[in-house]
């Protein structure tokens, strides 16, 4: 098992996602619904996004080795499977964050118009746009949810048999 200063990698990680994904998802909704504060936010997000998709799997990851070492202790659990899953959950939605994210600000930003040639003026795009936006805010709920259905889930994990016992 990984540990970071004697506790499971997973348990320190958790909290950068934890505080992330809901800032990240915020941010993206944000982007998508107010175009004026594109310029500044169009950054930010970007390396929220991926920042958050990275945290996601890098804790997805410990919380699988952690997983593995309680089961070779005898403490198997159905709470902890469903935190797994809701775990897995997690990553698909943050990695569909990221992608959405970046294609919204490859589209939309006010660099990116500039620069890339079939987003030319002129050019009739706006039906991407809104696709893109919506998209964005869809894809900024989800992960502001599973962000805390997942963190609910390994509470309920961690402190269940603390309430019953």
């Amino acid at each position: 098992m990984v540990e970071i200063l004697g506790l499971p990698a997973h348990i320190l990680f958790l909290h950068a996602v934890v505080a992330f994904a809901p800032v990240a998802g915020l941010t993206g909704i944000v982007y998508a619904l107010r175009p004026p504060w594109q310029r500044v936010l169009e950054w930010p997000i970007v390396i929220l996004a991926v920042l958050t998709a990275a945290l996601t799997i890098l804790t997805a990851s410990a919380g699988e080795v952690l997983e593995e070492a309680l089961e070779e202790v005898g403490s198997p659990s159905s709470l902890i499977e469903a935190h797994a899953a809701q775990g897995d959950r997690l990553e698909i939605v943050a990695g569909v964050f990221a992608v959405v994210v970046i294609l919204t600000v490859a589209v939309t930003g006010p660099w990116s118009t500039s620069r890339i040639k079939w987003l030319a003026p002129g050019r009739d795009i706006r039906w991407m746009v809104a696709a893109l936006r919506v998209l964005t805010v869809l894809a900024g709920l989800l992960l502001i949810y599973q962000v805390v259905v997942t963190g609910h889930s390994g509470a309920e994990a961690v402190w269940t048999d603390w309430r019953s016992g």
